[in-house]
């Protein structure tokens, strides 16, 4: 009779010790740096000189930039979010909130790229061959211009029909990073 009570009381501190306190909560939020943001406004992309080299065509940039607005509009992980290239400049404490909702900026660099090859991708296979695109973000509060989140992806392409030519890895791997940079955006929010 003793066993079954102690286990029951075992059980029940487990389960009372591990409910979250409203301190607990703050830290969870505080784990999701971009959460207390309403709008989203996506910097004009940039790109280095050695990936330009390399073979990263520039007109890839707008692309991608204008993939990202498009995702995440589709996703509705901000109530607004902006083209920030269609914007004229300005400081960024002169960017007030709109409407009372915090702003927050979104930039991107290309800062490597390798094209790869088509030939090793077609007769190699099995990741041999790909090309690599890696970028760097960061998120920036608009009012203070302070850095909230930044980070580094990368993505390979590997794969393709007849190994796929240099437009379409700069393409793909395009894809790819666009399709990283979300899923990150709706893991910090």
């Amino acid at each position: 009779m003793r066993k079954p009570f102690l286990i029951v009381l075992a059980i029940a501190a487990f389960l009372l010790g591990n409910r979250a306190t409203p301190q607990e909560n703050k830290k969870e939020q505080s784990a999701k740096p971009l959460a207390g943001y309403s709008v989203l406004i996506v910097e004009k992309f940039k790109v280095e000189p050695a990936a330009v080299k390399a073979g990263f065509l520039e007109a890839q940039v707008p692309v991608m930039q204008a993939e990202i607005i498009l995702q995440l509009v589709k996703k509705r992980i901000f109530d607004d979010v902006v083209n920030g290239s269609s914007l004229p400049p300005t400081q960024p404490d002169a960017q007030p909130a709109e409407n009372g909702k915090p702003k927050l900026l979104l930039s991107g660099t290309v800062t490597e790229f390798e094209p790869g090859s088509q030939a090793e991708r077609y007769l190699v296979g099995f990741g041999a061959g790909a090309a690599k695109l890696k970028m760097h973000f960061a998120f920036q509060d608009a009012a203070s211009g302070k850095e909230i989140l930044s980070a580094d992806h990368q993505h390979k392409y590997w794969i393709g029909a007849f190994g796929g030519s240099k437009n379409a890895a700069t393409t793909r791997t395009a894809e790819g990073m666009v399709k990283s940079i979300v899923d990150d955006i709706k893991r910090n929010r």
